[in-house]
Protein backbone atom coordinates (compact mmCIF):
# COMPACT_ATOMS: atom_id res chain seq x y z
CA UNK A 1 0.00 0.00 0.00
CA UNK A 2 1.63 3.31 -0.99
CA UNK A 3 2.25 6.03 1.74
CA UNK A 4 -0.32 9.38 1.43
CA UNK A 5 1.02 12.07 0.85
CA UNK A 6 -1.66 15.27 1.14
CA UNK A 7 -2.48 17.38 -2.10
CA UNK A 8 -0.98 20.57 -1.80
CA UNK A 9 -1.61 24.37 -3.66
CA UNK A 10 0.32 24.59 -6.53
CA UNK A 11 3.34 26.64 -6.03
CA UNK A 12 3.00 30.47 -7.91
CA UNK A 13 4.19 30.73 -11.16
CA UNK A 14 6.71 33.54 -10.18
CA UNK A 15 8.14 30.55 -7.77
CA UNK A 16 8.71 28.18 -10.28
CA UNK A 17 10.24 31.05 -12.63
CA UNK A 18 12.80 31.83 -9.87
CA UNK A 19 13.92 28.09 -9.80
CA UNK A 20 14.24 27.94 -13.07
CA UNK A 21 16.78 30.45 -13.12
CA UNK A 22 18.47 28.99 -10.10
CA UNK A 23 18.65 25.87 -12.07
CA UNK A 24 19.52 27.67 -15.28
CA UNK A 25 16.91 25.85 -17.42
CA UNK A 26 13.50 23.97 -17.23
CA UNK A 27 12.48 21.77 -14.50
CA UNK A 28 11.83 18.51 -15.40
CA UNK A 29 8.59 17.74 -16.32
CA UNK A 30 8.13 14.81 -13.18
CA UNK A 31 9.73 17.22 -10.77
CA UNK A 32 7.10 20.11 -12.29
CA UNK A 33 3.57 17.57 -12.20
CA UNK A 34 4.83 16.31 -8.72
CA UNK A 35 4.86 20.03 -7.09
CA UNK A 36 2.10 21.05 -8.45
CA UNK A 37 0.06 18.62 -6.52
CA UNK A 38 2.31 17.99 -3.66
CA UNK A 39 4.17 21.06 -2.82
CA UNK A 40 6.03 21.06 0.63
CA UNK A 41 3.56 18.15 1.52
CA UNK A 42 3.94 16.07 4.75
CA UNK A 43 3.49 12.50 4.21
CA UNK A 44 1.85 10.11 6.71
CA UNK A 45 5.01 8.08 8.66
CA UNK A 46 7.08 6.50 6.39
CA UNK A 47 10.25 4.24 5.41
CA UNK A 48 12.30 3.86 2.25
CA UNK A 49 15.42 1.74 1.60
CA UNK A 50 18.67 3.79 1.22
CA UNK A 51 20.95 1.43 -0.61
CA UNK A 52 21.16 -2.08 0.69
CA UNK A 53 20.89 -1.83 4.30
CA UNK A 54 19.76 1.48 5.13
CA UNK A 55 16.25 2.93 5.89
CA UNK A 56 15.15 6.66 5.89
CA UNK A 57 11.84 8.54 5.86
CA UNK A 58 10.45 11.37 4.00
CA UNK A 59 10.03 13.74 6.84
CA UNK A 60 7.97 16.56 4.77
CA UNK A 61 8.55 17.83 0.75
CA UNK A 62 10.43 20.35 0.15
CA UNK A 63 8.91 23.70 -1.85
CA UNK A 64 9.28 24.92 -5.04
CA UNK A 65 9.80 28.46 -2.98
CA UNK A 66 12.00 26.56 -0.19
CA UNK A 67 14.19 24.43 -2.93
CA UNK A 68 15.67 28.31 -4.18
CA UNK A 69 17.24 29.12 -1.23
CA UNK A 70 18.39 25.53 -0.02
CA UNK A 71 21.00 24.45 -2.09
CA UNK A 72 22.43 27.90 -1.82
CA UNK A 73 22.22 27.79 2.19
CA UNK A 74 23.15 24.40 3.03
CA UNK A 75 26.94 23.96 2.71
CA UNK A 76 28.41 20.61 0.75
CA UNK A 77 24.60 20.63 -0.99
CA UNK A 78 25.01 18.68 -4.47
CA UNK A 79 24.97 21.26 -7.46
CA UNK A 80 22.52 20.43 -10.63
CA UNK A 81 20.06 19.08 -8.72
CA UNK A 82 16.79 20.24 -6.68
CA UNK A 83 16.31 19.63 -3.48
CA UNK A 84 13.12 16.89 -3.30
CA UNK A 85 12.57 15.70 0.25
CA UNK A 86 14.04 16.18 3.98
CA UNK A 87 14.39 13.34 6.46
CA UNK A 88 14.39 13.28 10.38
CA UNK A 89 18.12 13.85 10.62
CA UNK A 90 18.54 16.76 8.07
CA UNK A 91 19.56 14.89 5.13
CA UNK A 92 17.92 15.12 2.14
CA UNK A 93 16.54 13.20 -0.75
CA UNK A 94 17.22 15.14 -4.22
CA UNK A 95 16.41 14.61 -8.08
CA UNK A 96 19.40 14.63 -10.08
CA UNK A 97 19.45 17.52 -13.28
CA UNK A 98 21.74 15.30 -15.25
CA UNK A 99 20.08 12.05 -14.92
CA UNK A 100 16.43 12.82 -13.58
CA UNK A 101 17.38 10.08 -10.53
CA UNK A 102 16.62 10.84 -6.71
CA UNK A 103 19.40 10.39 -4.97
CA UNK A 104 19.80 10.54 -0.57
CA UNK A 105 22.60 13.02 0.72
CA UNK A 106 23.67 12.66 4.01
CA UNK A 107 24.95 15.62 5.76
CA UNK A 108 27.41 13.77 7.99
CA UNK A 109 28.85 11.40 5.21
CA UNK A 110 31.52 12.96 2.51
CA UNK A 111 31.80 11.06 -1.06
CA UNK A 112 29.26 10.01 -3.74
CA UNK A 113 25.31 10.36 -2.94
CA UNK A 114 23.28 7.12 -2.57
CA UNK A 115 21.03 6.18 -5.58
CA UNK A 116 17.27 5.71 -4.19
CA UNK A 117 15.46 5.74 -7.24
CA UNK A 118 16.14 6.30 -11.38
CA UNK A 119 12.72 8.33 -11.24
CA UNK A 120 10.76 10.59 -9.42
CA UNK A 121 7.90 8.12 -9.78
CA UNK A 122 9.52 5.46 -8.47
CA UNK A 123 10.94 7.11 -5.75
CA UNK A 124 7.35 8.09 -4.55
CA UNK A 125 5.98 4.41 -5.45
CA UNK A 126 8.86 3.17 -3.25
CA UNK A 127 8.24 5.13 -0.02
CA UNK A 128 6.29 2.64 2.31
CA UNK A 129 3.90 3.01 5.71
CA UNK A 130 6.17 3.14 8.43
CA UNK A 131 6.05 -0.34 10.39
CA UNK A 132 7.73 -0.28 13.89
CA UNK A 133 7.27 -3.75 13.70
CA UNK A 134 9.78 -4.76 11.14
CA UNK A 135 12.29 -2.90 12.70
CA UNK A 136 14.47 -5.81 13.65
CA UNK A 137 18.00 -5.33 15.42
CA UNK A 138 20.77 -8.53 14.46
CA UNK A 139 22.58 -9.57 17.65
CA UNK A 140 25.66 -7.39 17.85
CA UNK A 141 24.35 -4.84 15.64
CA UNK A 142 24.37 -1.84 18.14
CA UNK A 143 27.46 -2.27 20.08
CA UNK A 144 26.84 0.75 22.29
CA UNK A 145 24.64 3.85 23.43
CA UNK A 146 25.35 6.44 25.54
CA UNK A 147 22.53 8.82 27.50
CA UNK A 148 23.15 12.48 28.29
CA UNK A 149 22.41 12.02 32.50
CA UNK A 150 21.47 15.35 32.29
CA UNK A 151 18.62 15.04 29.94
CA UNK A 152 15.61 15.23 31.51
CA UNK A 153 12.32 15.14 29.12
CA UNK A 154 9.11 17.30 29.56
CA UNK A 155 6.15 15.93 28.80
CA UNK A 156 2.63 17.96 29.47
Amino acid sequence: MPVAIPLMPEPSKNDIARLEQAIGGTLPLEYFEFARTHNGATPESNSILIGTDNESGVRCFVSVAEAISLVREIEGFPRQTIPLAEDDCGNYFYVSLRSGGVFFWDHEIAGDDTKVASTLTEFVSAIAPFDASAVKLAPGKVTYAWIDPTFRPEFD
